[in-house]
């Protein structure tokens, strides 16, 4: 599937969080709990809002705490993933499964003309393919043991 169709079609109703680099990762951490989601995009305000990096719950996991930051003191920028890689809304989903596998993270940020369209997480792309294999196969049951005829 195309991802703008995705977008479109099953995470209608997706709601991007934003943080600016400058918050503290406490911040970053109260949005994900308040927000329910794993990830956040940062974007600078300087800058329309340009994406210019991304901070996750692994980030938070694996660079704050392991190094005994002070959460209330360490800024979003020393700790978000800067140069992220973003996919094309016309890219399809196994192109952005390849991407996110290959190089290790579940978050992807999807922009068009340099504006944030969207976020794909590695749980939204397997839920719809889950979905779409049990659809397929119940059609395929239908087909072979004739359930689906003349209802």
């Amino acid at each position: 599937m195309i991802i703008r169709d995705l977008l479109e079609k099953v995470l209608i109703n997706q709601r991007l969080v934003i943080i600016d680099q400058k918050k503290s990762a406490i911040e970053a951490a109260t949005s994900m709990v308040k927000n329910k989601c794993g990830a956040l995009l940062v974007c600078d305000a300087n800058k329309d809002g340009t994406l210019v990096g991304i901070v996750s719950e692994r980030d938070l996991a694996f660079r704050v705490i392991p190094k005994n930051l002070n959460p209330k003191q360490t800024t979003v920028s020393e700790i978000m993933t800067k140069n992220v890689e973003t996919i094309s809304p016309k890219k399809t989903t196994h192109d952005a499964i390849h991407i996110m596998k290959s190089r290790g993270f579940r978050h992807l940020p999807v922009v068009e003309n340099k504006k944030i369209i969207g976020i794909l997480s590695m749980r939204d792309l397997y839920d719809y393919a889950h979905s779409e294999l049990q659809d397929s196969l119940k059609k395929h049951q239908e087909f072979m043991f004739g359930t689906g005829y003349g209802s």
